[in-house]
């Protein structure tokens, strides 16, 4: 069987450049500067800049500079690509990101820590080079309570496949029962066809152990109508299967692929563990049957000198360093946590408690998450979601951080429709909220004080 020909994922980190971005008015009054920095991605343009003792939001900044950057890059495209679905994965830009093909717009995200999507190929000139542009726009300030960066901070990757294929985190896997002879590795395989005309084809899955060899394999045919989605669920049974622990954390890959008319036309491949996960009153939570008492500790995406650029080694060693010292699990604070240290510790046998926000619509900064959370929290959750479900050290979902408004009876309905939204993305997890009693009754101090009967005046709370 002929396999695929185009790389259906490419690195896409290198050959950018990085300059503090100008508007052309702004260029027209104060002239041409120095020629644009080379750089590598990831890449954390704020830890590159000045420092300025004088700065009023040191606490976020570290007193460096703040402001908008653009990343540019010049890259080639083979004429055979022509009529292939490209996209472009960007793990994390910091914030306010948009991205612009040959000078067109093609797609924004406002959230600095989720990784998106920029589907690219309608701006494409095929054959030639082409450019491209983003721009990540930190300058309204304060918008974090912690060091942000700023920049392309995190991987970009290029996709390229068929009008018939697997969508972008479309491939869900769970394991819902596992016994010592036999485990079950629930498989579903989101599946795009836009191309013109209907398709028939089949889903081929390839569960395959450390070795590398193959411990079980599932077909199954699938009919998809042009401009439509179908979703392929498999059930697929390893036997004698090696379980993910804390200390034996064995890792599975799963292999998918699209065949048509007997050709390879789309793959995917991931890695994923075989585990349960419980909870109840009696027995807390239980890891393979085992009560598991979380020794966790809360980390930033920062890397101390290396800034907010996420490199893979820098993410692992700073899991195995905690692992080491006796952590057993690990809270993102206060965001999505970045693809490398998901599997850093999907690798090390960590578990993961990611985080959703530090923010709702309340703000905690003049120029926070709070802005944009009313009109993309729902794409946000999604995307988190998705690129949470395969990781095996992922036990639990944080919907929010020291949230104000789970102390108001109107605007905790928020909790109930995120909690909600990942339910009906991942029920094998669970959920809770950081909350901070003396942050959420904030709003409604006085009338709770004098509620208990403690009088306010003289307690500089009457304001």
């Amino acid at each position: 069987m002929k396999g695929l020909e185009i790389m259906p994922r490419q690195n896409f980190n290198f050959g950018w450049t990085v300059d503090k971005h100008m508007s052309p008015f702004e260029r027209l009054v104060m002239g041409e500067k120095a020629a644009p920095r080379e750089v590598t991605l990831p890449h954390d343009a704020m830890i590159m800049g000045k420092r300025h003792p004088d700065k009023p939001i040191a606490g976020g900044i570290a007193y460096f500079e703040t402001g908008n950057f653009v990343y540019t890059k010049t890259f080639f495209i083979p004429k055979e690509y022509e009529g292939k679905i490209i996209c472009l994965e960007f793990e994390g830009v910091y914030m306010n990101a948009s991205v612009w093909v040959n000078e067109d717009f093609a797609g924004k995200h406002t959230y600095g820590y989720s990784n998106f999507y920029v589907k690219i190929n309608d701006f494409l000139r095929f054959g030639e080079n082409n450019s491209i542009k983003v721009l990540a726009k930190n300058g309204a300030q304060p918008n974090a309570r912690w060091y942000s960066g700023t920049g392309i901070y995190r991987n970009v990757n290029l996709l390229v496949g068929e009008p018939l294929h697997i969508k972008t985190d479309g491939v869900r896997i769970s394991t819902p029962d596992i016994r010592e002879d036999v485990a079950v590795v629930s498989v579903a395989t989101e599946v795009a066809n836009e191309a013109v005309g209907f398709k028939n084809g089949f889903v081929v899955t390839e569960i395959k152990d450390g070795t590398g060899g193959t411990v079980a394999k599932e077909r199954t045919r699938f009919t998809c109508f042009s401009g439509g989605e179908v979703t392929v669920r498999q059930r697929i049974y390893v036997k004698n299967p090696v379980f993910w622990d804390l200390d034996d954390p064995c890792l599975y890959t799963c292999e998918t692929r699209i065949e048509l008319d007997g050709k390879i036309i789309d793959e995917d491949a991931n890695t994923f563990g075989i585990r349960s996960l419980t909870l109840d009153p009696d027995r807390g939570l239980q890891l393979n049957g085992k009560t598991v008492k979380l020794k966790g500790g809360c980390i930033h995406h920062d890397n101390g000198i290396l800034g907010a650029a996420t490199f893979e080694d820098a993410e692992y060693r700073r899991a195995k360093l905690m692992k080491e010292a006796g952590y057993n699990s690990l809270r993102s604070a206060h965001h999505p946590m970045s693809k490398a240290m998901l599997d850093a510790c999907d690798k090390l046998g960590m578990l993961v408690m990611d985080e959703f926000s530090d923010v709702w619509t309340q703000a905690k900064n003049d120029f926070d998450y709070s802005i944009s959370f009313p009109d993309s929290w729902e794409e946000d959750v999604e995307l988190m979601v998705k690129k949470d479900y395969k990781h095996p050290c992922v036990v639990l979902y944080s919907i929010g951080n020291e949230i104000s408004e789970v102390g108001s009876d109107r605007s905790v309905i928020w909790g109930r429709k995120i909690a909600e939204k990942i339910r009906s993305l991942d029920a094998t997890r669970f959920i809770t909220n950081g909350i901070n009693i003396m942050n959420a009754i904030a709003n409604r101090r006085n009338e709770i004080l004098k509620s208990m009967g403690i009088e306010i005046k003289g307690l500089g709370l009457e304001s």
